[in-house]
Order: C-alpha cells, then sequence, then structure tokens
C-alpha cells in the first residue's frame, strides 16, 4: 500500500495552529478547526511517534491553542447572552445555549450572573420565570394528559423551552 508520509515541526504546528485562527471566521470555526486538527494528528501518527518529545511538543502547541479557542467561545457567548438577558431576547438565549454544551452553557450563564448588576440580575431571573411558568402553564393547559406538557400545541419551541428553563434553573439556583 502506497502512503503519503507527512512531516510536522512544532514550529510549523504553531504556524498552522495560527493560520487557522486568523483564516476563520469566528471562534466556534476556529475551535472546531483546530479539534480537528489535533484528532488528526492523533489518528495518524504512527505509535512509535506519540511517544516522541517532538509529538508531545506539537500536542502542548495544539492543546494551548484550543484553550485560548475554546476561551473565545465561551467570552463570544457571554457577550450574546448578556445582550440577550438585556433585550430579553428569546431567540438570543436559544441561540447561544444550541451554541454550547450543557455545562459551557451552564458556565456561561454562572459567568453572566458574576456580571450583572443586582437590580439586572433580578430582572433577567424574573423574566425567566415568568417565561417558563407562561410557557409551562399554556403547555399543560394544550395537553390531553394532566402530567405532560404539549409544547407544539402551546406554539412553544422545544429549543426554546429547553434554553429558557435551563437558564431559569440557573438563575434561581443563584439567588437561593
Amino acid at each position: 500500500m502506497e502512503m503519503l508520509k507527512l512531516l510536522l515541526s512544532p514550529e510549523q504546528a504553531e504556524t498552522q495552529c495560527q493560520v487557522l485562527v486568523t483564516q476563520t471566521r469566528h471562534s466556534g470555526q476556529t475551535l472546531a478547526a483546530l479539534t480537528a486538527l489535533h484528532a488528526f494528528i492523533n489518528a495518524t501518527a504512527r505509535p512509535d511517534e506519540q511517544t516522541s518529545s517532538i509529538h508531545n511538543d506539537i500536542q502542548r502547541i495544539l492543546e494551548q491553542h484550543i484553550a485560548a479557542a475554546r476561551q473565545s467561545v465561551m467570552q463570544d457567548n457571554l457577550v450574546r447572552l448578556l445582550d440577550a438577558l438585556g433585550a430579553q431576547n428569546i431567540c438570543g438565549i436559544q441561540s447561544v445555549h444550541t451554541a454550547l454544551s450543557r455545562n459551557g452553557f451552564h458556565q456561561t450563564v454562572l459567568s453572566a450572573i458574576r456580571q450583572l448588576p443586582e437590580a439586572k440580575l433580578r430582572a433577567a431571573a424574573d423574566w425567566a420565570a415568568d417565561w417558563q411558568c407562561d410557557a409551562r402553564t399554556r403547555a399543560t393547559a394544550a395537553s390531553p394528559y394532566p402530567d405532560a406538557l404539549d409544547l407544539r400545541g402551546a406554539g412553544i419551541s422545544v429549543a426554546d423551552f429547553a434554553a429558557m428553563s435551563e437558564l431559569n434553573m440557573y438563575f434561581q439556583e443563584a439567588l437561593a
């Protein structure tokens, strides 16, 4: 079988990471590209190469860039979440919820809670609680079963309900 051998130095890895950072449009794309590069190198390096100091250096470089990209993703989504909370924009909150893992969303909400002044925090928490209560009441009324919610019948997006329910839960925990 014919094979293509790739040679990669730590310096080339650093350069390629920097190229990926500058060529991607936003932090999520950067993180995905760096993660793919990391996975490719891990999957294609021969077992004897995986224990070398050069491989370890390349892994460290990639992991540093991935950590920075992950931090950028979190910061970008924090800004979007704060904007969405200020505007009481459910679509914006749902967008952040969709963009992040469950833990990522939780961490982003906790960061928002720490940054919001007390009055804005209470207003956002009250809005989230009111929205969830109203949505739950409408979904219960739309359901033919007493213990079930019919979000579709109530005209409520499942994604919106999930995002707002988690947001409300995190706010209530923080204010308890």
